[in-house]
């Protein structure tokens, strides 16, 4: 079969679109294997404290292949190239492939993995497994993670929820044998963020310790807040152009007292181009650790007549003592190829998540029918040749060498190809405020992936190129299970593998049975999930020889309607919510682990978004439903949150034995579980309500608060304040022309500024482009900016916190103190907040 035959059956040949091609070439400068190759090296032996290490994306227009290679660095090629294969390794493993990559529906899924004693050994193995899947794509394609062709995979979410919950927001743990998940308060009366087990905080955008609020602002600064008079202590820029690692620029002041720059600017420790962003914290006896991403811009490939510049992207990790809240410093910042998937902390020891893939190895995709089969040669001599690193997420200080995160001798690779990509357990203590990891590391994407206290769980599957999940057909889908434990501050330490049958389906599926680990599971794949076929509950224990044994099941919770909305482990009970409108709670019965058993189910009206663990055996469901009101052109699609509270002490009976409904509201709880607040001591559920309506027009937000005691009590529903008006910080601008007015809006002001950055409490400003400045204002002087401004929607309530013992609402724009006893509120400050909440 030639070239043309086996990328286009049919035979059709475009000559006009060939012609082009040969055109475009014409003259060009041509970009060789050995000038991509030597981009590809320059990357692997960067040193980004004094280059600037990126990717860039060039069209090589030799045979319209789209190359993925790297660029950042101008000079003589590294002469460092210790680990690459000799050319008669590659060549001679090239030989030895087929002719296609290897066919996904003949492999057999197998629940072992293996380990190597040296690099060279793994990157052998490594080498040839890899070669012998790469596509013409490479791994599935670029630009989208894992997944290639913008797949999610249904595992990627939170099934325990009516909504998806994004990977970066989990690591799922199961609560307590008591039922009471939720940090208990300290004895300051201040409650954490809502997690799945107690002592087991959770990265989240905002954090309260002590009287103190720690929150990132949205503009690259960490904030520390007063919680007594809502005044803000000190703002520290934590994105890399936020100062070095022995000193932050911290500022007091109000909200904008901080440098605002961050979140956009360049980082010249790190080389130029730079743009950083940070997400969420955690902190412990005020020591913060917080987490970010990082984008680097390439310099153009030189020779690329296209001068493409594409961007690399890291995660970020930045320490910072705040012992002195008035004036906190950064004591280390490092950055890690790669993406954070979550943190967890256990006292103060951080437990991070990471996952990567192969940027550094310069794939190439097709851009013509003719060139797949080039691409697929291109794509398997760069496996062939690839070395550790590319392998091998690096992490760095600035001004440092890249260091390797994991060991070669603790990566694990499953005897089943899952994919490249790499995800690392990594272990690294809070309380000396330096980045000093021990990790662990699977050759397998965390598509779903739990933790407990001191369990780790990775699933994995056989690899399916994306491009071909439609087009192949797939019997008797499997998953494997890959258990880790952490011990102390060493790396997690591997326990076993086993299968279960069909997919995971979200992190709240997984949870903890005596020393079991149990896993809910759909059948079908994760992209193509049969909801006629069931749903099962597998046990999987240690059998002390590197395997999890399936030692009890239960199947078919749903009855043939496999539609999961929610899972939760609540102590020795398994909920699982099913069905697609009035939804069924199934209770699975699992206090004797080698005989779990379904036990009774009660029926609930509407959908379940979130299932939360309360003690004496009960759980509060909470969700929402839709009804039509109105007639004709006024029929309007109204929207309930709807809170049950189930007693499951009685597996066999459970029951509803309070409900709670609000009318035209919605909330985030299906895919942000850390928005809800559980008070132990008053028994009290908090968590904020978004108005839908009726009417779009000045909707005020609310949050509810929930007395859970026996039954569901409305307490008070606290509205979100606006925050205090303020004068105009800049001239406004006197608009008579009708036209022009009615491009300002309603309500809308222009005023005019001093060219840098403003903060208006209330109100949203853009600026106004030259072209209509120009017309309306054809005499100005160019001296200043104009900018529209417009009433801000209504604050919308993201965190109920409790600090210090006073209820606080956080919201987009504000923070409100509140009575605790009539939840009346008592004093508001503007206080931007990063955190979105819809």
């Amino acid at each position: 079969m030639n070239e043309h035959d086996e990328i286009d059956p049919s035979g059709d040949h475009d000559p006009v679109l060939s012609a082009a091609g040969a055109e475009l070439r014409h003259d060009a400068r041509p970009i060789t294997a050995d000038a991509v190759e030597a981009a590809v090296w320059r990357r692997r032996t960067r040193s980004l404290g004094v280059v600037t290490a990126a990717a860039v994306a060039v069209v090589a227009l030799l045979g319209g292949v789209l190359v993925i290679g790297d660029n950042d660095r101008s000079g003589e090629l590294a002469a460092d190239r210790a680990g690459a294969p000799t050319s008669g390794d590659v060549e001679q493993l090239l030989a030895s492939l087929d002719d296609r990559p290897v066919d996904p529906t003949t492999v057999q899924l197998v629940g072992t993995v293996s380990t190597f004693a040296s690099c060279d050994a793994l990157m052998g193995d490594l080498r040839r497994v890899g070669a012998e899947h790469v596509g013409s794509r490479g791994f599935g394609g670029y630009g989208y993670g894992y997944g290639g062709d913008g797949y999610a995979p249904m595992s990627a979410f939170d099934e325990s929820a009516a909504g998806p919950r994004m990977m970066s927001e989990e690591l799922a743990s199961t609560p307590s044998d008591s039922g009471d998940s939720g940090a208990a308060p300290d004895t300051s009366g201040t409650l954490g963020t809502n997690v799945q087990v107690a002592g087991v905080d959770e990265p989240d955008v905002v954090k309260a310790e002590g009287n103190l609020i720690y929150d990132l602002d949205g503009r690259g600064n960490l904030r520390i807040t007063d919680a007594g008079d809502l005044t803000v202590l000190s703002t520290l820029d934590v994105t890399a152009s936020g100062g070095d690692a022995s000193g932050g620029d911290a500022s007091g002041g109000d909200a904008s007292g901080g440098d605002s720059a961050g979140s956009g600017t360049s980082d010249s420790r790190f080389g130029s181009g730079v743009q950083s962003a940070v997400d969420e914290l955690l902190v412990a006896n005020a020591r913060v650790a917080i987490f970010g991403s990082e984008a680097e811009l390439s310099a153009p490939l030189d020779g690329d007549p296209s001068a493409t510049q594409a961007s690399t992207t890291f995660m970020t990790v930045t320490m910072v003592d705040a012992t002195d809240p008035r004036a906190p410093q950064v004591t280390d910042r490092v950055r890690i190829e790669g993406s954070l998937v979550s943190a967890r902390l256990v006292g103060d020891q951080i437990r991070m998540v990471t996952t990567s893939d192969m940027a550094d190895l310069g794939f190439v995709m097709p851009t013509t029918p003719n060139s797949v089969a080039k691409a697929l040669e291109q794509n398997r001599r760069s496996v062939a040749s690839s070395t550790a690193a590319d392998w091998i997420p690096d992490w760095q200080r600035a001004g440092a060498e890249p260091e390797p995160l994991v060991p070669c001798e603790r990566v694990y690779v499953p005897d089943t190809f899952a994919g490249v990509a790499m995800t690392s357990m990594v272990t690294v203590g809070l309380a000396g405020g330096r980045f000093d990891p021990a990790g662990t590391s699977i050759l397998a994407p965390a598509t779903t992936l739990y933790a407990g206290v001191d369990v780790v769980a990775v699933s994995s599957e056989v690899w399916v190129d994306p491009i071909d999940r439609d087009r192949l057909e797939f019997d008797d889908w499997r998953t494997a299970i890959h258990e880790f434990r952490f011990a102390d501050a060493t790396a997690p330490s591997y326990v076993g593998s086993g299968i279960v049958e069909g997919s995971t389906i979200g992190q709240f599926a997984f949870g903890e049975v005596g020393g079991s680990v149990a896993v809910v599971t759909t059948i079908g794949s994760p992209w193509r999930q049969d909801p006629s076929t069931g749903i099962d509950l597998t046990v999987l224990t240690p059998n002390g020889d590197g395997g999890l044994d399936a030692t009890a099941s239960v199947t078919d919770l749903a009855d043939g309607n496999g539609v999961v909305n929610a899972v939760r482990f609540v102590g020795d009970r398994v909920l699982v919510s099913t069905g697609v409108f009035d939804q069924r709670v199934v209770v699975i019965d699992v206090a004797d682990p080698a005989a779990p058993r379904r036990a009774g189910s009660v029926t609930l009206a509407g959908t379940v978004a979130y299932l939360h663990p309360l003690p004496d055996g009960e759980a509060l469901a909470i969700g929402a439903r839709y009804d039509e009101v109105g007639e004709g052109f006024d029929r309007q699609s109204r929207s309930w949150v709807e809170v049950q509270l189930l007693d499951v002490s009685d597996a066999d009976a459970p029951a509803v034995v309070g409900t709670w409904q609000r009318p035209w509201v919605s909330d985030s709880l299906g895919w942000d579980h850390r928005a809800f607040t559980w008070w132990p001591e008053r028994r009290l559920a908090m968590w904020g309500l978004r108005s839908t309506g009726p009417g779009f027009t000045d909707l005020v937000n609310e949050a509810a608060v929930l007395s859970v005691d026996g039954a569901v009590t409305e307490v008070a529903l606290p509205q979100a304040s606006r925050p205090p008006e303020v004068p105009a910080p800049c001239p406004v601008v006197d608009v008579t022309d009708p036209e022009a007015q009615s491009l300002v809006g309603t309500g809308g002001v222009v005023l005019r500024c001093e060219p840098g950055a403003i903060d208006w409490p209330g109100y949203q400003c853009y600026p106004v482009d030259e072209f209509t400045v120009a017309r309306f204002v054809p005499d100005d002087d160019g001296g200043g900016v104009y900018l529209v401004c417009s009433p801000a929607p209504n604050p919308v309530v993201g965190r109920v916190l409790v600090v210090a013992g006073v209820p606080i609402l956080y919201t987009d724009q504000t923070l409100e103190a509140l009575d605790p006893a009539s939840f009346a509120s008592t004093a508001v400050a503007y206080h931007p907040s990063g955190g979105w909440f819809g």
